[in-house]
């Protein structure tokens, strides 16, 4: 558990009236690793691993 006492310095999830406090599109695009450039290098990582299973699938790599 934290010792702070008091606020920690970050947004609540909520405004007041139940909009969210940092909109989806900030979100998207900004922060310190914004959501668009993980999600393309998880898109590149799939077809990477997928690449590589069809890869040795079609190849025989690995086959005796």
């Amino acid at each position: 558990m934290s010792n702070l006492k008091g606020p920690d310095g970050r947004l609540g999830d909520r405004l007041s009236d139940g909009r969210p406090a940092v909109s989806w599109e900030r979100r998207w695009t900004e922060g310190a690793l914004p959501l668009w450039l993980v999600a393309t290098a998880g898109g590149i990582a799939v077809i990477f691993v997928l690449g590589i299973f069809f890869y040795g699938s079609y190849t025989g790599v690995g086959s005796a």
